[in-house]
């Protein structure tokens, strides 16, 4: 009697703790609904515009190898079904940006373009290193503000007491200007905007006489940065990857000729940005800058409240003269490679084998 209680009891206790357990479902499941839930969505995850593009771009390149003929070489074909599968990738962005840079690593080898060494080469040259080293010191620049430093220091040099709205946009505009000459358009007009806005809140944005007068002004100082990156990316070869492209262009179809360098190419294109640089000034004036302007504005925006935004920043810290000494010794060292025929740079002491990269 006693054995087969305890055998009862044994089985209420199994049943107990079978039922206590968390991985055991309440309820029946029925299998097959949630297999044809996961293939669903399967399914669904995988039928995406973005799909789409990722197979566009090898479809591209497959059908343009097999029926479009370009010339009688097949590399010829083949690089032409190669760029299409490229631009596809670059344009719809189906596939994140450095895995389509590093596509020709494999593309050109697998259709016979090119060879496997040659590619490799061409993604760590002197103008790439250029680059690198204008990317990094950009970087350095906007971690630690010293691009909004020296927009307020420049500002309120240019500003005047009262306020004067042309020479305030000139000193806006030449700012950016000089910050674009050192690093990409794009990045310069994003890290300037927000230091010119920044001036501008302090005027009023209601509906009166003079909001007219400080929005017209305010469309000049906008207008005026983003053409300012434009200008400003034409003096130095870092301004802008087109400078850069030319440099590796005329290296590759005119190697005997003189190379292009960071300072012939400064002594061509800085003359002419700062011509540009006030014309467009001056266009911006004659549109925007009303007669009576100086009085509106100097109402909200004067020498003071620039000056009490620049003390906010504080002190310069270590790091931002480090920067700044980089930054200031890397122009030097760029500007001075090759000087002229009868006074060379520093780049003669290396028998020319140092370039700009060198420097970067």
């Amino acid at each position: 009697m006693n054995v087969t209680d305890d055998h009862h009891k044994h089985d209420d206790d199994h049943e107990a703790i079978a039922t206590n357990d968390l991985k055991s479902p309440l309820l029946p499941l029925n299998h097959n609904d949630v297999n044809q839930e996961s293939s669903t969505s399967l399914i669904t995850s995988l039928v995406t515009p973005n799909t789409f593009f990722i197979v566009l771009g090898p479809l591209l390149c497959g059908v343009i190898c097999m029926w479009v003929k370009v010339g009688e070489l097949e590399s010829s074909r083949n690089m032409l079904g190669v760029l299409a599968w490229i631009f596809t990738w670059w344009l719809t962005m189906a596939v994140p940006m450095p895995i389509t840079s590093m596509a020709p690593l494999f593309l050109f080898p697998l259709f016979g373009i090119s060879t496997a060494d040659v590619v490799a080469k061409s993604y760590m040259d002197d103008v790439i290193s250029l680059v690198l080293g204008s990317f990094i010191l950009a970087l350095a620049v906007e971690h630690y503000n010293i691009h909004k430093r020296l927009a307020l220091n420049i500002t309120i040099l240019f500003c005047g007491d009262p306020v004067n709205p042309p020479l305030l946009l000139l000193g806006i505009c030449a700012t950016t200007a000089f910050v674009s000459m050192w690093m990409h358009n794009v990045a310069c007009a994003v890290m300037m905007m927000p230091v010119a806005t920044g001036i501008l809140q302090r005027l009023p944005t209601t509906r009166t006489g003079q909001s007219d007068t400080v929005n017209k002004f305010c469309r000049a100082v906008v207008l005026g940065v983003i053409y300012s990156a434009a200008i400003g990316g034409m003096s130095t070869l870092t301004g802008t990857g087109v400078n850069l492209i030319l440099v590796g262009m005329w290296k590759s179809y005119f190697p005997e000729a003189n190379p292009i360098s960071f300072n012939t190419w400064f002594f061509f294109g800085f003359p002419l940005a700062v011509v540009i640089l006030l014309f467009m000034w001056v266009i911006l004036c004659c549109l925007y800058c009303e007669r009576g302007s100086s009085r509106v504005l100097s109402n909200y925006l004067d020498k003071a409240h620039l000056q009490a935004e620049l003390d906010s920043l504080g002190p310069m810290s270590f790091e931002e003269k480090m920067v700044l000494s980089v930054f200031s010794g890397l122009i030097v060292l760029w500007m001075t490679r090759n000087l002229t025929d009868e006074l060379p740079g520093w780049g003669a002491l290396f028998k020319g084998r140092a370039g700009d990269g060198t420097a970067s």
